[in-house]
């Protein structure tokens, strides 16, 4: 039989009911159900000139256990990361890599183009470009519609 070990899952309680005193929103490791472990990679997200690019940690994972789902300015990224050691006949002494499901979910800062986003699994990077769609800032004016008061309608 197979022991799971969860290295971070105490570590994990507490973040959780900090993050819980401050009003921030997370999961509970608990009411992901059989999922049992749920962690996010690092993830960097910067701006060029033509496009927005994310750089997601992803070591030991290969491309075919990644998801990336785009719709409007927001981007998942999920996966799972196996575990490759048998862990039953083992003794750690410290145990700190994640393995299991993942999933992130990044806000981007700017209008991108779902049609020209490209992927690319290097080195444990994944690294997503989508093209920014250039929007033109048009400005108009807003007409204020009379009120009953003002048309005289109010007495």
């Amino acid at each position: 039989m197979k022991k799971k070990i969860r290295p971070v899952a105490r570590v994990f309680k507490v973040e959780a009911e900090i993050r819980e005193v401050t009003g921030e929103i997370v999961f509970k490791r608990e009411s992901l159900g059989s999922l049992e472990l749920f962690w996010e990679p690092a993830v960097d997200v910067y701006e060029k000139e033509q496009e927005v690019v994310v750089e997601v940690e992803v070591p030991g994972i290969p491309a075919k256990n990644l998801r990336i789902i785009q719709w409007g300015n927001r981007l998942e990224i999920s996966g799972i990361k196996k575990e490759v050691v048998e862990a039953e006949k083992l003794k750690f002494h410290r145990l700190e890599r994640e393995m299991g499901f993942f999933r992130k979910e990044i806000v981007l800062p700017v209008p991108v183009s779902p049609e020209k986003t490209t992927a690319v699994l290097e080195n444990g990077v994944l690294t997503i470009v989508l093209k920014k769609i250039k929007k033109a800032n048009k400005e108009i004016e807003v007409k204020i519609q009379k009120s009953n008061e003002e048309s005289g309608g109010g007495q």
